[in-house]
C-alpha cells in the first residue's frame, strides 16, 4: 500500500495533494510525522521516514504534527487497501468495533486467528487492530481541543475515553504534554476556536474537509428525495437528524462540511462522526475515480458537468437496509410513504428497531406479504448476529439471499448503500438496464471496464437519465424510479 520512497519523497517536495492519505512522512530528528501535503519545510532526505497511515507513524513512535494535523486521515482508504479482509475490518473499527471488543473478537468475524489479523495489518497499513483504534480515538480527542472549547473532561467522554486519567496519560505519551497545555498551543498557533454556546444550549460544532470535487447538488438532492419524514430534513444543502430528542446538523461550507451536535448527545460523538461519514462517503478519492471513469461512453451523460459524485450512504445499517426492501419494484415517494407508516406503526420517537419488527406484521402496513416476511427475516438475522454484518458487503451477500423476499436487486443495493461496497452493482435495476439499453447480463459485462468503482458508475448512469441527451446540467429532478425498480422493471425478488 506504501508507495516507493522516491514517489514519496517527490510527492512530498511537491506537496502534491493526489497523494494526501496514501501515506505520511516522519521526521526523524523531530520525532513528527506530517501529510505529504504540509506547508512545513521538508527536512533532509535521510531524515525522511515513511508510513503507510498515522496509526503506523504513532505505533513506530513518532507524533502528529500540529500544523497539518495526520491523525485526521483515514485508514481505511478503499483506493489503497490491497486485501478486501483488511478493508472490512479496518472499516469496522472506525464505526467503532473495538469499543468494548477485543481484536480477538474482530478476527473471528472473519475466520482467523488473531496473529493472522495482526500480521495483515501490519503487512499492509503498518499497524496493528488495536494501534488503529487508538490513532482514531485519539485523533478525535484532539479534534475536539483543536477544534471546539469543550472541558477536559468531556472531550475525555466524548472520544471514548474511560477516565480523564488515562486520556492525560494518553496525550502525554502522543503529543508529549497535557491536553489542557496541548489546547493553549493550539490556541497561541492558530487563535481561540469558534465560541461553543448559543443561546442556553452548548453545541459542538467540528469541520469535516472534503476531498474535491465534491457533487454537492446530487448528494444533497439524493438524500432529500429519499428523507424519512420526522426523522430527516434536507434543504439548502443542509441534511438534519432527529436523534432521540435532538437535531443534528451536517451543512456544506465552503470545502468541507460542518457537523453539528447538541451538547446532550456528545457522548455520541464518534459514533455521530462515522455516521456523517458514511452518510457523505467522505473517504472517497474522487480524482482517481472520475478519471477511471472518464472515458466511457455509456457514463458521457452523466459525468458531464457533475464531476466528484458519491454514493450517499445510510445513517443507520438495519434502517438503510429494511428501506431497500420496502423500495422493492415501487417508487421512490411510495418506498418512503411505507418506510413512514412503518415509522407510524411500530417506531418509539424513531426508526423501529430489530426487536420491534422481527415478530411484526409489517405487512399490514400496505405491501405484499413476502416483503413484509423479508422485513421480518432481516430483523431476526440482526437480532441473532448484530447489524455489524450490514457493513460488511461480502458476509450480507453471503447471509441475506438466505432471507426469503431478498433477491440480486435487495442485495447490491444494500451492499452500495449500507455496505460502502464501491463495486457493488444492482445490474437488474430498471434505470440501469434504461440507461444501457441492456439485460442484466449484458449490463454486467458492459460494467466490466469500471471495476472496481462500478457504484459509483451507477450513480453516474442515474444521474445520466435525469440530465436527458439536451439537458443541462442541474440538480436531479423528481424521478421516482431512480434508485428502486418500479413496476415496469423485470426485476423479480426471490
Amino acid at each position: 500500500m506504501l508507495p516507493h520512497p522516491a514517489i514519496c519523497r517527490r510527492a512530498r517536495l511537491a506537496r502534491d495533494p493526489r497523494f494526501d492519505g496514501r501515506f505520511v512522512v516522519a521526521v526523524l530528528t523531530t520525532g513528527v510525522f506530517c501529510r505529504p501535503v504540509c506547508p512545513a519545510r521538508p527536512a533532509a532526505e535521510e531524515n525522511d521516514r515513511y508510513f503507510a497511515t498515522p496509526a503506523a507513524a504513532l505505533q513506530a513512535g513518532y507524533r502528529p504534527c500540529l500544523r497539518c494535523r495526520p491523525e485526521r486521515l483515514s485508514s481505511a482508504s478503499q483506493w489503497s487497501v490491497a486485501s478486501e479482509t483488511l478493508l472490512r475490518a479496518a472499516r469496522l473499527i472506525e464505526s467503532g468495533f473495538l469499543a468494548g471488543r477485543r481484536v480477538r473478537d474482530l478476527a473471528g468475524r472473519f475466520g482467523i486467528g488473531e496473529r493472522q489479523l495482526n500480521r495483515l495489518f501490519r503487512r499492509e497499513l503498518g499497524a496493528t487492530p488495536k494501534a488503529l483504534a487508538r490513532m482514531q480515538r485519539i485523533a478525535l480527542a484532539k479534534r475536539l481541543l483543536d477544534d471546539t472549547g469543550l472541558a477536559i473532561a468531556d472531550v475525555a467522554l466524548a472520544a471514548g475515553y474511560a477516565s480523564v486519567r488515562r486520556f492525560n496519560e494518553e496525550c502525554r505519551s502522543v503529543f508529549g504534554r497535557p491536553p489542557g497545555e496541548l489546547r493553549r498551543s493550539l490556541r497561541r498557533s492558530r487563535g481561540a476556536p469558534p465560541p461553543l454556546v448559543e443561546g442556553a444550549a452548548a453545541d459542538l460544532r467540528l469541520q469535516l474537509p472534503l476531498r474535491m470535487p465534491f457533487n454537492a447538488d446530487w448528494t444533497f438532492s439524493y438524500l432529500a428525495r429519499r428523507a424519512l419524514p420526522g426523522l430527516e430534513a434536507v434543504s439548502e444543502q443542509c441534511y438534519r437528524r432527529r436523534v432521540g430528542a435532538h437535531w443534528v446538523s451536517v451543512r456544506l461550507q465552503a470545502n468541507a462540511l460542518r457537523l453539528r451536535v447538541p451538547g446532550a448527545l456528545i457522548d455520541q460523538t464518534a459514533s455521530l462522526l462515522a455516521r456523517t461519514r458514511h452518510l457523505f462517503d467522505l473517504d472517497a478519492d474522487p480524482l482517481a475515480i472520475d478519471g477511471h471513469l472518464a472515458g466511457s461512453p455509456d457514463l458521457a451523460a452523466g459525468m458531464r458537468g457533475g464531476q466528484g459524485i458519491r454514493v450517499p450512504g445510510a445513517w443507520s445499517p438495519f434502517e438503510g437496509a429494511v428501506k431497500a426492501i420496502l423500495g422493492q419494484q415501487v417508487s421512490v415517494d411510495r418506498s418512503i410513504a411505507l418506510a413512514a407508516a412503518l415509522i407510524d406503526a411500530f417506531g418509539d420517537e424513531g426508526f423501529p428497531t430489530a426487536a420491534a419488527l422481527a415478530d411484526a406484521d409489517v405487512a399490514a402496513i400496505g405491501m405484499p406479504g413476502k416483503r413484509g416476511a423479508a422485513v421480518r427475516g432481516l430483523a431476526r438475522a440482526v437480532l441473532e448476529h448484530g447489524e455489524g454484518f450490514l457493513l460488511d458487503a461480502t458476509a450480507l451477500r453471503e447471509m441475506l439471499p438466505g432471507i426469503v423476499g431478498i433477491g440480486p436487486w435487495t442485495t447490491e443495493y444494500i451492499a452500495l448503500r449500507v455496505g460502502r461496497d464501491p463495486d457493488a452493482f444492482p445490474a437488474s435495476d430498471w434505470a440501469i438496464m434504461k440507461a444501457l439499453q441492456a439485460r442484466p447480463p449484458q449490463a454486467m459485462r458492459r460494467a466490466e471496464p469500471w471495476r472496481p468503482w462500478r457504484a459509483y458508475a451507477v450513480m453516474y448512469l442515474w444521474r445520466g437519465l435525469q440530465q436527458g441527451p439536451n439537458r443541462k446540467p442541474s440538480h436531479p429532478p423528481r424521478m421516482a424510479s431512480l434508485g428502486a425498480p418500479t413496476k415496469r422493471s423485470t426485476t423479480k425478488e426471490a
